[in-house]
């Protein structure tokens, strides 16, 4: 009897975590989205999950106001945009914020980053004094307003113009993304 027990409760506990870490794997993304009250529709070009040995990490969306074919279509875009990021409790957001920098640095020349780097500082100082674990960060493109980081639709933060948001997407879907395969998801290859 103690050895079935055993047996059981073996199978339960090593059948809870693999329950609890695939809950983001169970995100659903809306598939049409506006970022204001009676705003333009952006829809979801691709989303993609990123995940460690055990659990996913951070589920990520992209969502377009004009559809877009490529990479570059989407870069030179003017519509609104919507990158999404909802990550698991044990994320720690400074290590998605070394990634994002690291992605902007390796997409960049030496002079573009020289352009770039007060842009990328408000955008860090930002994402450091506003994110915690758990977070569910929106980075959202609006032609007239710039580039605005939200939780839970809080806006925290503006970076104005469009040249921040085009160094922010190259992170995911440039010559160098993080990640292959989140690219390739991202823009609609699956």
């Amino acid at each position: 009897m103690n050895k079935f027990i055993c047996i059981i409760t073996f199978a339960l506990v090593s059948f809870i975590p693999s329950v609890l870490s695939d809950s983001l794997t169970a995100v659903k993304l809306e598939e049409v989205i506006t970022l204001s009250p009676g705003g333009a529709e952006l829809r979801l070009k691709g989303s993609a999950t990123k995940s460690n040995a055990r659990q996913a990490i951070y589920v990520g969306g992209l969502y377009l106001e004009n559809d877009a074919k490529s990479v570059k279509d989407i870069l030179d875009n003017l519509g609104a945009k919507r990158f999404v990021i909802k990550t698991n409790e044990s994320v720690n957001p400074q290590s998605i914020l070394r990634a994002i920098n690291l992605g902007i640095t390796v997409n960049h020349s030496e002079q573009e980053l020289e352009v770039l780097e007060p842009l990328v500082e408000q955008f860090n100082k930002i994402w450091k004094s506003q994110i915690i674990q758990g977070d569910d960060v929106c980075i959202d493109f609006e032609p007239l307003k710039g580039t605005s980081i939200s939780i839970d639709g809080v806006v925290k933060g503006t970076i104005p113009g469009n040249l921040f948001y085009k160094a922010f997407l190259k992170t995911w879907i440039g010559d160098r993304p993080l990640n292959a395969d989140i690219k390739k998801q991202l823009i609609g290859n699956k």
